[in-house]
Order: C-alpha cells, then sequence, then structure tokens
C-alpha cells in the first residue's frame, strides 16, 4: 500500500459521521447517499421489493448488496446504537417502548423524538408496518390542532414511507402557523379560597351544619350566652298558671280536661 493511498484511508475512517440518539435528521442524509452509491437505497428503505418474477440473478445481486449495505450501516453507528441491533428481547421491548409512549408537546420536538424512536425500531429488528406506525403516531397529535391533517394523510397520503409523512407533518405545522402546546395547568396545586363565618354576626339559635352551639355559661348545647335563661332568667318564657295542667284523672280512671266542673283539689 502506498503512502498516499495510507493516507487516504485514515482521513476516511476518522471522517466518518457515527450516529447517536440526537442526530438521526442529519446522519440519514449521508447515509442515503452512500447506500445510493452501491445501488441498494430503494430495497433498504422499502420502495424495491421483490416478488416471484424477480429473477434468481436479481436475488442474488441484491443479496450482495444488502450484505454491504448492513456493513456500511453498522460502520457508522456509535455504542449505544450498535446495543440495540442485536435480537434480544429486552432491546425490542425498550425499544417499542420508547415509540409507543412518545408525548406530543410541540412540533419540532415531536418529530424529532420519533424519528428517533423510529431509528431505534429498525436496529432493534422490530419491522413494523409503515401504516401501523403512521397511525400511532396520529393518533397522538392534539385533535384540535391537527383534524385536518389527519384527514389529508388518511384520504390521499397513507402509502407514503413513515418518514415522508413526517416531513409532510413538519410542513403543515409551519403553512398553518401552529403555535406550541402550553402545557395544561395543574388542578391539583391550584390556589384555594376559604370562606369563614363570624359567629358574632349569626343569628340568634341559629344551627350550625355539624354541630349544635354550646352556651359558655351553663355549658349546654341548643342555644347561645346572649339567650340563656340561667344567665337572663328574665328571657324566659312566661308560662300562665294553668298552662301545665290541662288535664286531670277522674275518679272513674278516664282522663277528662280541666274546666269549671273540675274538683277543686286538682285547681292550681
Amino acid at each position: 500500500m502506498s503512502k498516499i493511498d495510507s493516507v487516504s484511508e485514515t482521513v476516511t475512517q476518522t471522517t466518518r459521521f457515527l450516529l447517536t440518539s440526537s442526530n438521526y435528521t442529519i446522519w440519514i442524509l449521508p447515509m442515503t447517499a452512500k447506500l445510493e452509491d452501491i445501488g441498494i437505497q430503494t430495497y433498504v428503505t422499502g420502495a424495491l421489493k421483490t416478488d416471484e418474477k424477480t429473477s434468481a440473478e436479481e436475488l442474488a445481486q441484491i443479496e450482495k448488496l444488502n450484505v454491504k449495505a448492513y456493513s456500511l450501516i453498522i460502520q457508522n453507528l456509535d455504542s449505544e446504537n450498535l446495543a440495540l441491533i442485536r435480537s434480544d428481547l429486552a432491546a425490542q421491548s425498550t425499544a417499542l417502548d420508547l415509540f409507543l409512549d412518545l408525548e406530543y408537546e410541540d412540533v419540532n420536538s415531536f418529530c424529532n423524538s420519533i424519528r428517533l424512536a423510529n431509528q431505534k425500531l429498525l436496529l432493534a429488528g422490530i419491522m413494523l408496518d409503515d401504516q401501523v406506525k403512521m397511525m400511532i403516531m396520529l393518533r397522538k397529535l392534539p385533535r384540535e390542532d391537527f383534524r385536518s391533517f389527519r384527514d389529508i394523510v388518511a384520504m390521499g397520503f397513507s402509502t407514503e414511507s413513515f418518514e415522508a409523512i413526517v416531513k409532510r407533518l413538519e410542513s403543515y405545522s409551519f403553512t398553518n402557523k401552529i403555535k406550541k402546546e402550553t402545557k395544561k395547568e395543574s388542578t391539583i396545586n391550584r390556589p384555594m379560597t376559604l370562606l369563614t363565618r363570624d359567629h358574632s354576626t349569626s343569628q340568634p339559635n341559629e344551627p350550625t351544619p355539624s354541630v349544635s352551639p354550646v352556651c359558655v355559661h351553663c355549658k349546654k348545647t341548643g342555644h347561645r350566652p346572649t339567650n340563656c335563661w340561667v344567665k337572663y332568667p328574665e328571657k324566659a318564657p312566661k308560662a300562665p298558671p294553668t298552662s301545665h295542667y290541662t288535664h286531670y284523672i277522674h275518679s272513674s280512671g278516664k282522663l277528662r280536661p280541666i274546666d269549671k266542673h273540675c274538683p277543686q283539689e286538682v285547681r292550681l
């Protein structure tokens, strides 16, 4: 190997653009170009599919190029993403949970997050159909802001790739000037107003909803100190002398009203 070839090889290795957890949008552009250079980009992205009419020579060529594409992608992943390409259940479960648990806050962060989640699905070997991922994504969008977008995608673009739908989402939000979603105020920590009542302004003998008032003078319930008969005997009601005896028991054993025929011994 000549000195020039050695220098060229060193430059190629040190300028590799590795995929991280935050640069998928930028990383996919040079990677797509590299896959296009070797003639396998349409197959890797799913645009080209084999069927019964595909000849054996074409299948062999696709298989050979697919191996090169796999090697190229592996060489451009960082250590975190390399761990996701293992076919173990834990990595697949983690990648799927990340995609399903996404929440919408604003368009830019949502599109970046869902691209990253889709990337981890692919690296973990979870080959969800684009339409399934598209429906999951649409359900996470606020209905009041993206109702028209959902109808547009369902009626005319349901067969497009997942990445194409994400780009249309970005374009739609920019065209319609959809503002960032503000976080809903928590109803738990809302300030509460406590209404109190001054007992001095209450009406006399007005019972409270739960406990009857207790007189601080005689320590009995049912009245207030202002109407306490013990403290103010003049406020006690005056009953007529005969008001306490309205009937008497006759010698016959019957109960009779007190009148002028009442025996003298029972009169007051």
